[in-house]
């Protein structure tokens, strides 16, 4: 445990599971109240070289505000052993672990993979806990499509261990179901992103609560949280806030 000096917010490292990326970092502000807890999603084409690192503006920027925060890692494609289902089972095992402690809402946030993440949990039927928001902020939305259009390359076919018309019940497994939505969902994705394409967010537009097209804005603006994405986010979560 420890205090962040400029924030002071506590900020701890909690196991989830036994290996060492089983872990997440929650990090508490004193004024958090009754404010919902925000789990951060990274993302990172779940490569193993991209860590929950990436996520620690957005964690400072949300405690700034007043919001605690339990920003997950989890195994990735390479070394830590992850890969479809592994990482799957983590991120729900994270999720759970940190939801059953009594908040008075959850919102899940996650970015490109952490994206695809974000909303798998979203159509994740059997949770004990639903999130009452999901935010995917440049998702991967559409594993499939992502596969057949070579988004990222290789990083679906190396996550899922091949491409969709080897694996195909992997893909479907692993594929969010805009059907099984639980919570309001949010799509904030930038027109100029040209890691993970906008009709990514297209192919499930139809049905979620929000989708906003982002004027100029790149993969990466998206988790600088002086974008103007995150005024969006904080808007999303004083609502949620208010509704509580």
């Amino acid at each position: 445990m420890c205090s962040d000096a400029t924030l002071h917010a506590v900020i701890e490292h909690v196991s989830y599971g036994k290996l060492p990326d089983q872990y997440g970092e929650l990090r508490t502000p004193p004024d958090a109240g009754e404010r919902p807890l925000v789990i951060l999603i990274h993302g990172g084409f779940w490569r193993d070289q991209y860590r929950c690192d990436l996520m620690h503006p957005l964690a400072g920027a949300l405690s700034d505000r007043g919001y605690s925060s339990w920003n997950i890692e989890y195994r990735r494609v390479g070394p830590s052993g992850g890969g479809y289902p592994t990482t799957l089972h983590d991120v729900a095992t994270a999720i759970d672990h940190m939801t059953e402690r009594g908040w008075s809402s959850i919102a899940v946030i996650g970015h490109s993979a952490g994206g695809h993440l974000a909303l798998w949990n979203a159509s994740r039927s059997e949770a004990p806990i639903r999130p009452d928001l999901t935010v995917g902020l440049a998702p991967v939305a559409d594993v499939i499509a992502a596969n057949r259009t070579e988004v990222g390359k290789d990083a679906t076919a190396n996550f899922f261990g091949g491409d969709v018309d080897d694996v195909p019940d992997s893909y479907r497994a692993g594929q969010p179901t805009p059907t099984e939505f639980s919570g309001r969902i949010v799509l904030l994705h930038g027109d100029n992103d040209d890691s993970v394409p906008l009709a990514q967010s297209h192919t499930i537009a139809d049905h979620v609560d929000r989708f906003d097209v982002l004027a100029d804005t790149d993969h990466l603006d998206v988790i600088d949280p002086t974008h103007v994405t995150w005024n969006i986010v904080f808007d999303e979560l004083a609502e949620l806030t208010t509704k509580d």
